[in-house]
């Protein structure tokens, strides 16, 4: 049974077991120089398989949350760093047989190494199979970054002037760095639009708390709602797999619990609950595009509109 540890605990135990591990994964929000670098020293005799998965979105290096030069530092040491826009976990796996998951980011107030820390708590727990396969899918989910691409996420915010810095767009450009293919349940909304979340508050950078921010300016929020995944995956199933035939409400939830990747699956009822969310932003924002209707005043029905190209 595993028990509550403090973060000045955390980073104890991890000082015990890295100097001779073999394999790290560590999965944090946030990184900064302070933590990568302690960890590098801990790590330099045995020179373990080294992978690391943050958020790393244009506010967060501009915020100083993490630090493009500790990313720089891990890349040239020979870890595989790697981004996920919608992260939120904290999760250090030593080797196959432990874990840790809490609330302390790779960061110098994460781990207390510097003064006025953070007071924070995580458990160890023993790594069974479930756990490490909902790792492994999180690490296989985001994408590579290089010192190439740190490159270009550096002279992106260079353009923006002090003031304009608070305007950041939450994800990067295409061409800096493409979002994942995989589609999860932050990729859709989590609620009706117009409604507040506190799941928004916490991740500005899911898509729909990004719609949700800019709701007032209504080009704005339709142009962002056309470019979320959720969106193009659901005009693809109308456009590509069902060219023949308009789409009906139960026909979209079944394709929509088939695709979604999230480690357990959610429940069907809350994947009606998700679409149902979904077309309150198709109605609001992508009419133009997307009709629904209800023949016989039975399930609702979507159609590409005649006059879209």
């Amino acid at each position: 049974m595993s028990s509550l540890i403090s973060n000045t605990e955390l980073t104890q135990q991890l000082e015990a077991l890295l100097p001779s591990c073999a394999n790290l994964i560590i999965i944090s929000a946030f990184m900064t120089q302070p933590a990568t670098r302690w960890l590098g020293h801990l790590i330099t005799a045995n020179k373990p398989k080294v992978k690391l998965v943050g958020r790393f979105t244009p506010n967060d290096f501009v915020k100083g949350a993490s630090d493009l030069n500790a990313l720089r530092d891990c890349i040239n040491n020979g870890y595989e760093v790697k981004a996920l826009a919608n992260l939120h976990a904290k999760i250090y796996q030593i080797d196959h047989d432990t874990i840790f998951n809490g609330s302390a980011n790779l960061t110098g107030k994460g781990l207390a190494l510097v003064n006025n820390g953070n007071l924070e708590s995580c458990s160890r727990v023993n790594a069974c199979e479930q756990s490490k396969a909902f790792i492994n899918k999180i690490v296989e989910s985001a994408t590579n970054l290089t010192l190439n691409t740190l490159d270009k996420m550096q002279a992106y915010l260079e353009q923006f002037e002090d003031a304009d810095k608070a305007e950041l767009p939450a994800v990067w450009p295409e061409e800096i760095l493409s979002q994942t293919s995989e589609l999860f349940v932050s990729d859709f909304p989590l609620g009706k639009p117009g409604v507040s979340l506190n799941e928004y508050q916490l991740n500005p950078s899911l898509p729909f708390a990004q719609i949700e921010y800019a709701k007032d300016d209504l080009v704005l929020a339709s142009t962002l709602f056309k470019q979320t995944k959720a969106y193009c995956w659901l005009k693809a199933q109308i456009t590509e797999n069902h060219s023949d035939r308009d789409l009906g409400f139960g026909q979209v939830s079944r394709l929509l619990h088939d695709v979604l990747c999230d480690d357990p699956a959610p429940y069907r009822r809350d994947i009606k609950g998700i679409q149902a969310n979904l077309y309150g932003y198709l109605a609001l924002y992508a009419s133009n595009e997307i009709e629904i209707y209800v023949p016989g005043g039975r399930s609702q029905v979507l159609k590409i509109k005649n006059n879209f190209t």
